[in-house]
């Protein structure tokens, strides 16, 4: 978020309304447990540039 330029209400309230994040993250613990085709993607500190490399790699890899 210390990197984002377009930060929203929505971005803000992430942090700013109690448990919301925590909340944010069980519900995609939740769906991804469910769902055998999401994959985990650790975003943290990672560029867009980054991220875009490491899910070409992923379709690459897993022939998607």
């Amino acid at each position: 978020m210390a990197e984002k330029q377009d930060v929203k209400q929505d971005d803000t309230d992430l942090f700013a309304i109690p448990d919301r994040l925590p909340r944010l993250l069980s519900n995609f613990e939740a769906v991804a447990a469910s769902d055998t085709t999401a994959v985990l993607v650790d975003t943290d500190d990672k560029t867009p540039d980054e991220l875009a490399n490491w899910v070409i790699a992923h379709l690459e890899a897993t022939g998607a």
